[in-house]
């Protein structure tokens, strides 16, 4: 009995190291975050010219995407696909972040691929992405009329897609999945 008792701790131990290396390499990530909060006030320089954008587009009445990106990103490649449907069913409000890599690189990766977005910006130091609340590529945001109001964190899915579409007709989001928090 007595070797059970000295036993237990160990035991405990075991599993709670167990259980947390399950939560360390689960690779998902929550997706969803606080709303409606203000979109960064940065100007970055565009893709295609050396003028500056700016993604808070406050008094601007239709919703916008702003996808971050980079050419070295996997699932940006795999989540390729559905912003080109998105750019083809919304014109003009599929906007790109490309995050941490050079111009070449993503000017390469948009000539292979395909340019779903409408404005490109660079953010060659991740500063900008830092101001919009990122935790790594992809992410997704939905912005109307200066505010944040839908986050989609990692790679886009069918699912993520159906909720981009009703934040865009809606004119903004809940910044939930289906399903509520």
């Amino acid at each position: 009995m007595k070797r059970l008792l000295y036993g237990l701790p160990f035991i405990a131990l075991i599993l709670f190291a167990g259980l947390g290396l399950i939560q360390l390499f689960d690779g998902t990530k929550p997706s969803f975050e606080r709303v409606s909060r203000s979109a960064p006030a940065i100007s970055l320089e565009r893709l295609d010219s050396a003028e500056t954008v700016r993604f808070d587009r406050a008094g601007e009445a239709a919703p916008v995407i702003v996808n971050l990106w980079a050419s070295w990103c996997t699932p940006c490649l795999a989540e390729h696909p559905l912003l080109m449907a998105l750019s083809e069913r919304y014109p003009g409000r599929v906007y790109g972040l490309v995050y941490d890599d050079s111009e070449a690189n993503a000017r390469e990766f948009l000539a292979r691929h395909g340019n779903p977005f409408d404005l490109i910006a660079m953010d060659p130091s991740g500063q900008g992405a830092l101001e919009f609340g990122h935790t790594g590529v992809p992410e997704t945001f939905v912005i109307s009329g200066g505010e944040i109001t839908l986050h989609l964190r990692g790679q886009l899915t069918p699912d993520s897609v159906q909720q981009l579409t009703e934040a865009l007709e809606r004119g903004g989001g809940t910044g939930f999945p289906a399903g509520g928090p």
